[in-house]
């Protein structure tokens, strides 16, 4: 099979008719990395925006695939509380929502709001790229 080069996705019709050259279980490791890289992307726009003071919470935040099922792949985005050097990062709910004596100092959700709208661009780009790479392994696997 030839490699596909240039890959451009409109929509989900799209999607689907890519995923009909590769296998079920390709098709699904594609998705699985596409869907990570899209939380990496938030990872990293939510860490930027994150209030520091001793880099503790900066450094708990991390993409995590999911386990998901048959039907679904997922990736979330999370405040390890293992993270940082002393495992201090419980601490995120508290700057977010703020306490009685402390006022909220947002930085999750103006970041997944302000990127929602780019979301589903970021996910065909990140889609485009993992099946280019899957169509060239499989052009190499070919050529042997």
């Amino acid at each position: 099979m030839k490699a596909v080069k240039g890959v451009h996705l409109q929509g989900l019709e799209d999607v689907q008719r890519a995923l009909e050259v590769v296998t079920p279980r390709e098709s699904k490791n594609i998705l699985r990395r596409t869907t990570l890289r899209v939380a990496q992307q938030v990872r990293d726009q939510v860490k930027e925006k994150t209030p520091v003071k001793t880099g503790n919470l900066k450094r708990a935040i991390k993409a995590k695939r999911g386990r998901g099922d048959r039907t679904a792949v997922t990736a979330t985005v999370v405040a390890d509380r293992s993270g940082g050097r002393s495992g201090k990062a419980y601490h995120w709910h508290l700057l977010e929502f703020g306490t009685v004596k402390m006022p909220a100092q947002p930085f999750i959700s103006p970041t997944v709001e302000g990127m929602r709208g780019e979301v589903p661009g970021i996910y065909r780009r990140e889609f485009g790229n993992e099946l280019e790479k899957e169509m060239q392994k499989r052009a190499k696997k070919a050529k042997k």
